[in-house]
């Protein structure tokens, strides 16, 4: 029988007058999807940003938003290969935190699950149609994604995210279940390769994975990207997903594979944070909380998110997009969003 001992967690935290939601966990303990289980409510800590010397505690959109402006959008055909590393005395160590705010216009449509090592978070694509009765369908894609890995671990003692989200998905097309969703689903493997911990997974659609590791070659623990998934987009807004009548399936996801060291952050989120949340900033918000509690590190994330979401004048990636599409798009795009921090040791 599998022990569920993780909590989602319902915390009050102070960036800019907003609420987040978290729940952090160690690995020796296991959280079930939403869309199985219902969670308790514990209280946890808030974040504490580090005040910089400058007039501002995280870079200015704007200047993200001029830079993307100048450069090409990355399509999701471009390089995505995570570094190699050199390998360690044996396997990693790990915490995992999440937090989550709903779109405050409709119940919550983003679904995540988090247990030992599998990890998934799955963004119901608004546009979609929704079911008049039951779970929408992210739930469901959710729910049926961690049962898959769930066995394959009790039967082999391996997972294999791209199989285990590809019966998920012909399961709910056999009982024509109705809506859509992004996914994003990995595993943390520590035995296939030994003195190499690897972060194994797939993502389809613009949820994504971003992974912060600190450079040797500066001062401080400010970290810099190590890998990040690539949105797979149709066109503007309308990302690649998997249910519905959707034409795309789960062999066309991106594989991912990343080597990971001591000391790298690994970041799960639905496009609430990354419509939102320039790159630089999401380092800021890491390097601001570094060496807390990943909780923390997930809470300060939906909650800047939250707040850019709220701001009509802002420009953010998403209106940035928007206008190398020929369209206008001004201020933060409201959103359910889902973030789930891995902390390396």
């Amino acid at each position: 029988a599998i022990m569920v001992q993780g909590c989602q967690v319902m915390t009050a935290i102070m960036l800019c007058n907003f609420v987040a939601h978290a729940v952090a966990f160690a690995p020796s303990s296991l959280l079930a999807s939403k869309a199985l289980f219902p969670a308790a409510k514990l209280e946890a800590r808030a974040p504490q940003l580090r005040n910089r010397e400058s007039m501002f505690s995280l870079r200015m959109g704007l200047f993200d938003a001029i830079k993307d402006l100048a450069m090409p959008t990355e399509v999701a055909d471009m390089p995505n290969i995570a570094p190699n590393v050199p390998a360690a005395d044996g396997p990693l160590s790990w915490t995992c935190g999440m937090s989550e705010v709903a779109d405050p216009r409709h119940p919550m449509e983003d679904a995540w699950f988090a247990t030992e090592a599998d990890y998934g978070v799955f963004d119901g694509v608004s546009g979609a149609a929704k079911a008049s009765f039951g779970d929408v369908y992210s739930f469901q894609l959710s729910g049926a994604t961690y049962a898959n890995m769930v066995k394959q671990r009790s039967s082999s003692g391996k997972v294999n995210p791209e199989a285990a989200l590809d019966g998920a998905a012909s399961a709910l097309a056999d009982v024509q279940s109705i809506g859509a969703s992004t996914a994003c689903a990995v595993t943390v493997d520590t035995a296939s390769q030994p003195g190499y911990t690897i972060l194994n997974g797939v993502n389809i659609g613009d949820s994504g994975v971003l992974v912060l590791r600190q450079d040797p070659a500066t001062e401080g623990v400010r970290p810099v990207t190590a890998y990040k998934t690539i949105p797979q987009m149709h066109y503007f807004n309308c990302p690649f997903q998997l249910g519905g009548s959707s034409p795309d399936s789960p062999d066309q996801a991106t594989k991912i594979r990343v080597p990971l060291v001591s000391g790298d952050v690994v970041i799960l989120a639905t496009d609430g944070l990354f419509d939102n949340v320039y790159e630089s900033q999401i380092i800021d918000l890491i390097e601001a909380t570094w060496g807390q509690d990943p909780n923390v590190q997930a809470q300060a994330l939906v909650a800047y998110a939250r707040q850019i979401q709220e701001d009509p004048q802002v420009m953010t990636p998403y209106g940035v997009e928007a206008q190398q599409s020929g369209q206008t798009f001004v201020g933060g795009k409201l959103d359910d969003t889902v973030a789930l921090v891995l902390q390396f040791q």
